[in-house]
C-alpha cells in the first residue's frame, strides 16, 4: 500500500471527521433521470445542500422557488448515487479519501463534485498517473456537513 505520510499526519493532527452526505430519493414518476427529492432537516442551508448534490445554491433555489425553506419540506435536487464519502478536515472544505481496488480517478472525482483535472491539481504530489493503487490517500473537496 502507498501512503502519503504528510497527508496522514495532517489528517491525524487536525482530527479528520467523517462527513455524512445527504441522500436523495430518485423521482421515478417524472421520467427525468438524475432528479430526486431531499427532505430538509434542522440546520440545513442552501449552500450545504447544494454542496452535497454537486450544484449551486442559486440553482437549488431556482428548482425550488415555491417550496418554503423549513424542516420537513421536500426539495427537488439533482439525484444520482454516490459510492464514496470523505473524512473531512474540520474547519475546511476538504477531506481525505482512501482509494479502494477498482477505483478510477474519473469516478472518484465525480463523487466529489469535480473532475479528474481538479483531482490532479489537489493531489499533484500523490497522483502520478490515472491508475491509482489501492490505499492511496487523496485530498478531495468535502464541503458538506
Amino acid at each position: 500500500m502507498r501512503f502519503n505520510t504528510p497527508l496522514l499526519v495532517l489528517a491525524s493532527l487536525l482530527g479528520a471527521a467523517t462527513a455524512f452526505r445527504r441522500t436523495c430519493r430518485p423521482n421515478t414518476s417524472s421520467g427525468i433521470t438524475g432528479s430526486g427529492f431531499y427532505t430538509l432537516v434542522a440546520g440545513d442551508t442552501w449552500r450545504a445542500i447544494a454542496a452535497d448534490f454537486c450544484t449551486s445554491a442559486s440553482e437549488l433555489q431556482n428548482m425550488n422557488n415555491r417550496t418554503p425553506f423549513r424542516t420537513g419540506a421536500y426539495f427537488q435536487v439533482p439525484c444520482r448515487p454516490r459510492k464514496r464519502d470523505c473524512a473531512r478536515i474540520p474547519g475546511s472544505n476538504f477531506g481525505y479519501y482512501r482509494v479502494v481496488k477498482g477505483d478510477k480517478l474519473t469516478f472518484i472525482a465525480e463523487d466529489f463534485c469535480t473532475n479528474a483535472d481538479g483531482m490532479l491539481v489537489l493531489n499533484s504530489e500523490v497522483i502520478k498517473s490515472y491508475n491509482l493503487p489501492s490505499g492511496t490517500i487523496l485530498r478531495v473537496p468535502c464541503a458538506w456537513n
